[in-house]
């Protein structure tokens, strides 16, 4: 953000009458944390694991089932990579299947940032008892070692030379040609897996500038940016696509979106013409910057996301409002910032003076 060249802006505009502001805000967000946080709450019901169910047909098509569920997060995607990457197959190969109570184990859902953490690290666990079979069989067919087996692009593939094996063959082999591996392997491809983790803290820092008009009280976000730390980005558009719809809420939090009771509790903020959500007109530009801290405690050193975009953004939208009123020698502590607000205290603050 460069503090120093923005100080000597802000002391010029000022001398012009106009004011700028700059403001950060931290935070450390716990995330992806199992039964072991939960249980230490003494609820009766205790969330926290995930399962996923991991088949392959005998066509080599991959279906996982789990009972966390997607809701437009991009979890279906994040989850095929991990497994297609486990696997050495395309991620248009695997079926993610949820939300059928009649086909999908029992879960604990989508809440508090933990779907890839949880989720993300029983699909790795599944896929991996997977891959263990799928090398398995490919020794027995190429007649190789298990540790000279890799699994890439599709095939199994011994290492160091041009001998390989499609997956989709090495499927088939398990189902329609059991007998050749006598008791080795057993029938078909089937396997599961329970991820319970004891959770992580995701964090980041966010700072904003704007410039607060002090004669009607608006608000203009000149500049956004967000430096975050989630671990392991299995997939860096869907994480900035998370962390910008989050800082649209936030900034929609800071300036806009507020309900408004009357004395007998009628709510008066109905329709959108009340209820102010922001538009592309009021969001900058987000600069992001990705932080990749591998987590130690969790099986894909991924970190918790889905939140964090909300956490910061209004706090540092506040603050940087704040900073541009500083001359004026008041702070607005309520939220939303709205111009009626903003101009009250400037008129209580001239009033004083």
């Amino acid at each position: 953000m460069d503090v120093p060249a923005f100080r000597a802006r802000q002391q010029e505009a000022r001398a012009r009458g106009r004011f700028l502001g700059l403001g950060f805000a931290t935070f450390s967000e716990r995330t992806g944390y199992g039964t072991p946080a939960f249980a230490a709450r003494g609820m009766d019901i205790t969330p926290g694991w995930e399962k996923v169910e991991l088949t392959m047909d005998p066509s080599g098509f991959v279906e996982a089932r789990l009972g966390a569920s997607p809701h437009g997060q991009g979890l279906r995607t994040t989850l095929a990579q991990i497994i297609a990457d486990e696997l050495g197959i395309e991620p248009a190969r695997i079926a993610i299947v949820h939300g059928d109570t009649d086909r999908t184990p029992y879960g604990f859902g989508t809440f508090a940032s933990r779907s890839l953490v949880i989720a993300g690290g029983a699909a790795l666990m599944a896929a991996r008892k997977v891959r263990t079979k799928l090398i398995k069989l490919a020794s027995h067919l190429l007649e190789a070692a298990p540790e000279d087996i890799v699994l890439d692009a599709g095939s199994a593939k011994v290492a160091g030379t041009d001998r390989s094996i499609p997956i989709g063959t090495l499927a088939r082999a398990a189902y329609h040609q059991a007998h050749r591996f006598k008791d080795d392997i057993e029938p078909g491809i089937v396997e599961t897996a329970t991820y319970d983790p004891r959770g992580t803290f995701s964090n980041a820092c966010h700072a904003a500038l704007v410039e607060v008009d002090v004669e009607t009280g608006a608000v203009e976000i000149e500049k956004f940016l967000v430096a975050e730390d989630a671990g392991r980005l299995i997939n860096p558009m869907i994480a900035e696509g998370q962390i910008h719809g989050g800082v649209a809420q936030g900034i929609g939090n800071s300036l806009l979106e507020e309900i408004i009771y009357d004395d007998t509790g009628n709510i008066l903020t109905t329709t959108l013409a009340d209820y102010l959500p922001p538009t592309v007109g009021e969001i900058p530009a987000i600069e992001i910057h990705h932080l990749e801290t591998l987590s130690p405690e969790t099986i894909t050193g991924a970190k918790g996301l889905g939140e964090g975009g909300a956490i910061g953004a209004p706090a540092a939208v506040l603050n940087a409002i704040n900073d541009a009123l500083s001359p004026f020698q008041i702070s607005i502590e309520e939220i939303p910032a709205t111009p009626q607000r903003i101009r009250a205290a400037l008129r209580n603050a001239q009033a004083k003076a």
